[in-house]
C-alpha cells in the first residue's frame, strides 16, 4: 500500500506511531506535527495559529453550519453518560498499571537507569570507543521510559469498542499500533544493553537482567496483542 499524503505533501498519521525522535526520522520533511513544532519553535505560538488561521472561513456565521454544533454534540450524552465514560477511562488506567506488561516496562525503566548512567561514563572518557558506547547509550536512554508509556497506552485502549467506517468496517486499532511501538522501542533498547556489554564486559552485570526482562516484555506483548505485528504504521510500514 502506497503512502497516503495530504494536500501538502504531508503522510497522514505518520506522527501517531512514530519513536518521538525526531533527530533520526526519516520522514521529518513529510510531518506535519514536527512542521507545527518547527513553526512554533521559530514564529513562537503567535505565528504558528497565524499560519493556521488563514485557512479558516472569513466570517464564520456565514460559512459554517449554523447553531451551536458543540453544544448539540454535549447535548447528546447525558450527564450520567459522561460520568460512566470518565469511569471507565479512569478503570482502563488503573488496571493498565497493575497489568504484568506494565509492571515489566516499570521495572525496565528502572533496570536501565545505572546503565545509561555507567554507558555516558564511557561516552565522556572519550577515546576510540566513545562513539560506539554513545550510540548505544543515545537510544537506551531515549528509549528508558518510551516503552512504559507506549505500554500503557496499548493497553488502556485495548478497551475502547472499535471506531467503525462508512462501510461497518473496524479501523486499525490504535491499541495494536501502540503496541507495535512498544515492541519495536524495547526490542532496541534490549539490543543497545547487549552491545554494551559486549563493548565492555563489566557491564555485563547491569545488562543481564535488563535483556532478560525486555525479552519477557516482548513475549507478553506477542500474547496481548496478536494483531500488533500486522498493523500498518503510515509511512514507516508503507513501501519507499
Amino acid at each position: 500500500m502506497a503512502m497516503e499524503r495530504d494536500d501538502q505533501g504531508f503522510i497522514s498519521g505518520v506522527h501517531n506511531y512514530c519513536d518521538r525522535w525526531c533527530e533520526r526520522c526519516p520522514f521529518t520533511s513529510r510531518c506535519r506535527a514536527y512542521a507545527m513544532e518547527m513553526s512554533i519553535q521559530i514564529d513562537g505560538f503567535d505565528g504558528e495559529l497565524t499560519q493556521a488561521a488563514e485557512g479558516l472561513p472569513t466570517d464564520p456565521a456565514e460559512e459554517w453550519p449554523k447553531g451551536n454544533f458543540l453544544a448539540e454534540a454535549e447535548e447528546d450524552l447525558s450527564d450520567e453518560e459522561i460520568g460512566q465514560e470518565l469511569l471507565a477511562r479512569d478503570v482502563a488506567h488503573a488496571l493498565a498499571d497493575v497489568h504484568p506488561l506494565a509492571i515489566g516496562a516499570d521495572r525496565l525503566a528502572k533496570l536501565a537507569g545505572p546503565l545509561v548512567v555507567a554507558a555516558n561514563t564511557r561516552v565522556t572518557a572519550g577515546g576510540p570507543e566513545a562513539e560506539a558506547f554513545r550510540d548505544r547509550f543515545d537510544v537506551l536512554a531515549h528509549y528508558q521510559y518510551f516503552v512504559a508509556a507506549k505500554v500503557r497506552r496499548a493497553l488502556s485502549g485495548r478497551e475502547h469498542a472499535p471506531i467503525l467506517d462508512e462501510d461497518g468496517r473496524p479501523f486499525p486499532s490504535d491499541a495494536d499500533g501502540s503496541a507495535k511501538v512498544a515492541y519495536l522501542v524495547c526490542a532496541a533498547a534490549r539490543d543497545a544493553a547487549r552491545h554494551l556489554a559486549v563493548l565492555d564486559p563489566m557491564l555485563a552485570m547491569l545488562a543481564a537482567p535488563l535483556t532478560g526482562t525486555a525479552d519477557g516484555i516482548l513475549d507478553l506483548i506477542d500474547e496481548a496483542f496478536p494483531g500488533h505485528r500486522a498493523f500498518r504504521r503510515p509511512g514507516f510500514d508503507d513501501p519507499s
